[in-house]
């Protein structure tokens, strides 16, 4: 049951390409094999370093667990070898020897942390899934920044494209978003189900003296309906007055924008877990300074967290990375999505969604009380928010090939300028 639970908990985060044992002694391999499968993780058995190498030749691997004192050709020559044609390679060692000195060592050999002999099975199925972690943000990463890099591209394309057709679609625009109102307007809880309500009551009102006898269950729908709307209201005085009043920002550490998105589950804790979700909040140990009104930013990150609660996939991560790209301090919001019946943003409404009362799906009601931007407008205001910092925003599908499923997910990315 254990072992059940650990593969259940590590599925998401097992590469596709295998480990490489590389180990001399058999009992020792098949030990190591056992316990890889405990965690769902595709594995491979090299005798010595020599072997590991003509391996390598045909195969990629994720992890290397390898043994220092091996016949043939050591672990030390290995890693000197792959080092060369593998230089950020996650190499796992064993050693006999546990001294302080001889951990040194090792450590100065550049690999990603070691394992005393005799192998003890949960110290090292915890060195592996910290390995795995790691690979797997790794890979992450790179995806991300090779993603982030496309977009930065073609921002430009289409802020160049929109200038130009600017004045010639205004009408068309405006067509566009007395609909997309009217649309948002009439879906879900708020205006469209009030005028609905009071329709009801119309219909239902029994006259008695000079009142009316509304039945209790009505009345508190109405009410309720009532409260939404004045929430909607509020959240279009909030747009209005963010884009009216002065940004002023102050000049910050990214790490003081880390600090703030770790309050961001604590805003849904009660609806992550009936969902089954899971936050993975970043990890960044790097300091660079950014110029942002941090209050006014957090905005931005409530509404892209509370937009991934609502489209993820029962069961599955909602997670949050940060890396810097091309002077940008970048902060990305994932979550998977299932292809039915939301199936994310396709690309044709990548440039819509950000667009005022602009909605693909209808509102998620069980939250929307929590909504500080109604009527289709939260991506608006995080759009509106970005820009005001000098920064860019996008929101779109990505395949994630991090783990052995490939599974659709929703890339919601934040670029804030650094201050040089």
């Amino acid at each position: 049951m254990e072992a059940e639970l650990k593969k259940k908990t590590t599925t998401h985060r097992i590469p596709n390409e295998p480990v490489l044992i590389v180990e001399d002694k058999r009992e020792n391999s098949i030990l190591l094999e056992s316990l890889c499968d405990e965690l769902g993780v595709k594995h491979d058995v090299a005798a010595n370093g020599a072997e590991a190498l003509q391996k390598l030749e045909s195969q990629s691997y994720s992890i290397f667990i390898l043994d220092l004192m091996m016949p043939v050709m050591d672990g030390v020559t290995f890693l000197t070898h792959l080092r060369e044609s593998h230089p950020n390679a996650v190499v796992l060692v064993q050693t006999a020897v546990g001294t302080s000195d001889k951990i040194i060592e090792i450590m100065k050999l550049g690999v990603f942390d070691y394992i005393i002999k005799p192998i003890y099975p949960d110290i090292f199925l915890k060195t592996l899934q910290k390995a795995l972690n790691y690979c797997y943000l790794r890979n992450m990463e790179q995806n991300l920044a090779e993603i982030e890099s496309q977009k930065l591209r073609s921002q430009l394309e289409w802020l160049t494209y929109k200038e130009t057709i600017r004045k010639s679609d205004n009408e068309s625009f405006e067509k566009t978003s007395i609909y997309s109102l009217k649309t948002s307007l009439s879906q879900g809880s708020g205006i469209g189900a009030t005028t609905s309500l009071l329709d009801m009551v119309d219909s239902i009102k029994i006259p008695e003296g000079g009142f009316y006898k509304i039945d209790k269950e009505v009345m508190d729908l109405l009410l309720t309906n009532n409260r939404i709307t004045k929430n909607m209201l509020l959240g279009l005085e909030k747009l209005l007055n963010l884009i009216d009043e002065d940004l002023n920002p102050k000049l910050i550490s990214t790490s003081d924008v880390l600090s703030k998105i770790k309050e961001l589950p604590d805003l849904l804790n009660d609806f992550l877990s009936s969902k089954g979700l899971t936050v993975n909040l970043p990890v960044f140990k790097r300091e660079y300074k950014i110029n942002v009104n941090l209050n006014v930013l957090y905005l931005a990150f409530e509404e892209l967290f509370l937009n991934a609660y609502k489209y993820s996939s029962q069961n599955s991560p909602i997670e949050i990375f940060t890396n810097i790209n091309q002077g940008y301090f970048c902060i990305t919001f994932k979550n998977r999505v299932d292809a039915r019946p939301y199936g994310g943003i396709p690309e044709k409404f990548e440039q819509l969604v950000i667009q005022p009362f602009f909605r693909i799906y209808p509102p998620v009601e069980n939250v929307s009380h929590l909504e500080k931007f109604g009527l289709g407008l939260g991506l608006t205001a995080v759009d509106h928010i970005v820009r005001k910092h000098g920064g860019l925003f996008f929101i779109h599908n990505a395949n994630d090939h991090t783990s052995q499923d490939v599974s659709l997910c929703v890339l919601a990315e934040i670029f804030l300028p650094l201050v040089q």
